[in-house]
């Protein structure tokens, strides 16, 4: 009796495993023959879901998006426009193993997207930041250039995810969120005080 194999099992086992390597000894380590050895499989296996390199990594961002994507479902509404903003942020941000995981997978694919797969990929999470950035200029009620701002939020929240996977040991996930916080509090006093 042939053997059933479960395709989507087998891609998602590649595509974490990806991650693995990424986070763990960088992007110049992914290559079939280490991937498959990180996923248990034959190299040729690997190659029959992912005939590409390119394919392979940007399966694994898709990957790890759509884990970020049920977190932000998960979160509970408060009511409160930049409370649920300030949570929805902090699921971007390297807190934890598995938005570290992320965080190094973005960083790498981010150095390293030549190709337009990578580039397409790499641009619906940039729309996603994007849209992020400016629902929380909007809620902080900032006046004056908003494009401006929610560009400025957008770099600062870039360097924060960057600096954490960088400097784990300076950038720690309670400074990452003091400083996050410290941000939203001098969006909202300068939308506040504009708003007199």
């Amino acid at each position: 009796m042939p053997k059933i194999v479960d395709y989507d099992a087998r891609r998602t086992a590649i595509g974490r495993a990806v991650a693995r390597l990424i986070e763990r000894e960088g992007l110049g380590a992914v290559s079939v023959r280490a991937v498959a050895g990180e996923a248990g499989m034959e190299p040729s296996t690997l190659r029959h879901y992912f005939p590409s390199s390119d394919e392979m990594l940007g399966f694994a961002l898709s990957l790890l998006r759509r884990d970020q994507e049920a977190r932000l479902a998960a979160l509970p509404r408060t009511g409160d426009a930049l409370a649920d903003l300030r949570a929805a942020w902090l699921q971007s941000m390297p807190l934890d193993a598995a938005r570290r995981t992320e965080c190094h997978v973005w960083v790498a694919v981010t150095a390293a997207a030549r190709t337009p797969l990578l580039r397409g990929m790499l641009e619906e999470v940039d729309e996603g930041l994007d849209h992020l950035s400016r629902a929380t200029v909007a809620a902080c009620g900032v006046r004056g250039d908003a494009g401006l701002e929610a560009m400025g939020l957008r770099a600062f929240t870039d360097g924060l995810a960057l600096n954490a996977v960088t400097q784990p040991e300076v950038f720690t996930p309670e400074l990452v969120e003091r400083l996050l916080d410290s941000r939203l509090r001098r969006l909202r006093d300068e939308g506040a005080a504009g708003g007199r």
